[in-house]
């Protein structure tokens, strides 16, 4: 595919480094000398330095041919314009990053008489086929991850029959051992391992290691049981602190009230304190020092099933983490804005380092799919994913068994769903048309496994 993306800053970067690695033909416009430099240092792909909102600089990257335009500069309106101009011009598909929900809904001007039709003015009519709010997905994560009883996101695939977790070994008898010898409690596959940075092919004889991360892949009603060989299972969470009235921090406090847990939002600045308080009515709004231990002792942090941090700050959040961690909570999760922070934030301990870019580079790989493709997830801060095939019934693998399959050696098959039984593992299946096909892959040869769905 040909895709121009607009907006070169941390959201832009780390979607264009997914997509090159996919081999697709990425084009970046970005009026920022700084970080047109350094996409040239870091990404093999052509920059345009410019505003993006000018239809010169989208001729120039040739927008008219472009099979998707991504705008996700840090202005709402700024990136409303590209679309609308990006789609006037050719473009096939359009999505921006929008933060306001209140552009994201449809809207009815005034018609001129009481007996006069009302005209529906709605985001495509804007020239925008989808809107991407990173901090909404961020909450929606957060959420999810408070509600379950692990402390790692489920990715769920087949309308929800298979789901994909990671699970990292942890002072566990597993630890030393081979994947042959290990005796899981349900049906499941091993897709993938991170052993820190690098991601390592499942093998029989692989021998595991303490903080290796395992990537399952299993039958929804079967993934909690499977959890339980690797930790104890938390409850969801009924009381939480979070840090920061940021638009992803009211927005998770409003989440969790609504649900009746008890919530506690700490806010050091006084203006976005008092902000806070009016729009949460259900939550408690304090202003304090979010690292000061006698503070968040007397507030009760120690006893709390989690603690949130959501500012702006990675270092500040990372920091508030450690302290609410040494004073006993339960279950930490930070927001991380720049995702090369993830490393030292999950080496510190902090549960869940989450990254609203990488959740944005995630949602935008549904937009890219083809070869078969219908759903897919990115896995490991963007160097693996989870994609969901239909087999064609002119594919090249129609009645062979998943083991005979000619496939790269950095992609598995964790599940085949035929006429909506799972099968896992998958190995003697026979591959129909029509099967859905889930297969966990690095993101350097998922061309190669497309091709085998076609």
């Amino acid at each position: 595919m040909f895709i121009v993306i607009a907006g070169g800053g941390t959201v832009g970067f780390n979607i264009a480094s997914m997509l090159v690695v996919e081999d697709h033909e990425v084009v970046v416009i970005e009026q920022s000398e700084t970080a047109v430099e350094y996409l040239n240092r870091q990404l093999d792909i052509k920059t345009i330095f410019g505003n993006a909102a000018i239809p010169r600089i989208l001729r120039d990257a040739e927008v008219q041919r472009a099979d998707l335009v991504l705008a996700v500069t840090d202005r709402d309106e700024t990136n409303m314009v590209i679309c609308f101009i990006a789609k006037e011009m050719g473009a096939s598909t359009t999505a921006a990053r929008i933060r306001n929900s209140e552009y994201t809904g449809y809207f009815i001007p005034p018609a001129k008489s009481t007996l006069s039709a009302r005209r529906i003015i709605r985001p495509k009519s804007l020239g925008i086929d989808v809107f991407i709010n990173p901090e909404v997905e961020m909450a929606r994560e957060i959420l999810g991850i408070l509600s379950s009883f692990y402390s790692t996101p489920v990715e769920q695939l087949a309308n929800g029959l298979v789901q994909i977790r990671n699970f990292t070994i942890e002072g566990s008898p597993m630890s030393g051992k081979t994947l042959s010898e290990l005796n899981f409690t349900k049906p499941c596959v091993v897709a993938s391992i991170a052993r820190k940075e690098e991601l390592l092919i499942p093998q029989p004889e692989l021998v595991l290691e303490e903080e290796d991360v395992l990537y399952l892949v299993a039958e929804r009603d079967n993934m909690d049981h499977l959890g339980r060989m690797f930790s104890a299972i938390q409850r969801p969470a009924h009381s939480v602190f979070i840090l920061g009235g940021s638009q992803i921090g009211l927005l998770v406090a409003e989440g969790l009230a609504d649900h009746d847990v008890g919530v506690k939002l700490i806010e050091p600045d006084e203006e976005k304190s008092q902000k806070a308080a009016i729009r949460l009515e259900k939550a408690v709004v304090l202003r304090g020092d979010p690292t000061d231990r006698d503070f968040l002792t007397e507030q009760g942090v120690p006893s709390a099933d989690a603690f949130v941090a959501t500012t702006e700050n990675d270092e500040f959040n990372i920091l508030s983490c450690l302290v609410a961690k040494n004073l006993g909570v339960d279950r930490s999760l930070s927001v991380i804005n720049k995702p090369s922070y993830i490393p030292l934030a999950e080496a510190v301990d902090i549960d869940v380092a989450g990254s609203p870019a990488i959740i944005t580079a995630r949602k935008i790989a549904h937009f890219v799919l083809s070869g078969g493709a219908i759903a897919a997830a990115l896995l490991e801060s963007g160097q693996l994913e989870a994609v969901e095939f239909v087999v064609s019934p002119q594919a090249s693998i129609i009645n062979q068994k998943v083991n005979q399959l000619d496939l790269p050696k950095e992609a598995v098959i964790g599940a085949v769903v035929q006429n909506n039984q799972v099968i896992i593992p998958p190995d003697e299946a026979v591959i129909h048309g029509g099967d859905h096909v889930i297969v966990v892959s690095q993101l350097n040869v998922l061309h190669d496994v497309e091709k085998l769905f076609k």
